[in-house]
């Protein structure tokens, strides 16, 4: 058993019945073991399955539908359902650089923002560091060019105002060494690197996206499972050009909102969608 199988374990032995049952079956969902497409077995099969009534069961299966990983067919049976296609719009953009240890940093916004309300401060607290293991969202291997098996992966909640607000997961060589102890001497992750290992950052890439938010998210921030959260996916890297770390950052959705700041003069009608 790996690391972060056994976080996991350890996480789910507090949770009800229904949930550990729901986060199970997500997990297969997530790994592979159930493709979407795939009908479950019948109530009669998971109940002896999980030693549980059929009344518990369902409940598992009502949380599942409520993330939107199954789907429930009257008179048929229950499917897992298949990823939603997004709709990718892309902007060029002036390059920016990551910058110290305020909100924007927590957003990856480096211009000022539009109000003229003073920033927050957020604090990063690190929820679980390990290796990387599969599975992996996309192009993870890719965007930074390390195998797996270099690859390390850490989980850490930003808070503000005594709330847990923003939830992030970093993949990152293991090159950059002890990440999680940079976070505790520096704040943020983005500081630690810059500050402690004098790295200048820039970004790569971002990508949005929404999801409802699964048993983890929904832990780490303390919301219902099914949530909607804003995605932030992106690879940062140094001046250089040489990719950093991969990261991912969920927030709720109703306290979001997705500004892009477009050089005037470079803006064409042809730009406007």
């Amino acid at each position: 058993m790996n690391e972060r199988q056994s976080a996991r374990d350890s996480a789910l032995s507090g949770l009800p019945v229904y949930r550990r049952i729901a986060a199970e079956l997500w997990q297969e969902i997530q790994d592979g073991t159930l493709p979407a497409g795939t009908r479950l077995p019948n109530e009669n099969e998971l109940a002896a399955r999980f030693g549980v009534t059929r009344l518990t069961l369902r409940q598992g299966i009502v949380e599942l539908q409520r993330l939107g990983a199954v789907e429930i067919r009257r008179g048929v049976g229950t499917f897992v359902t298949s990823p939603p296609d997004l709709v990718e719009i892309v902007s060029s953009l002036p390059v920016a650089r990551q910058s110290s240890d305020s909100l924007a940093d927590a957003l990856d916004l480096s211009l000022p923002p539009v109000s003229a309300r003073p920033v927050r401060q957020v604090d990063e607290v690190v929820l679980h560091a390990g290796p990387a293991t599969e599975p992996l969202p996309d192009d993870i291997v890719a965007g930074l060019g390390v195998p797996l098996a270099e690859l390390r992966r850490l989980d850490t909640v930003m808070i503000h105002g005594g709330r847990r607000w923003i939830t992030n997961s970093y993949w990152y060589p293991e090159r950059l060494g002890d990440v999680e102890a940079l976070v505790a001497e520096h704040g943020l992750v983005v500081r630690g690197l810059v500050e402690g290992l004098g790295l200048e950052l820039r970004y790569l890439w971002r990508a949005f996206s929404a999801v409802g938010a699964d048993f983890a998210d929904a832990d780490a921030l303390g919301v219902p499972t099914g949530t909607a959260l804003l995605v932030r996916d992106g690879v940062t890297a140094d001046t250089a050009g040489r990719p950093v770390f991969y990261v991912r950052r969920r927030l709720r959705g109703d306290e979001a909102k997705f500004v892009l700041r477009y050089d005037t003069e470079s803006v064409t009608p042809d730009d406007d969608l």
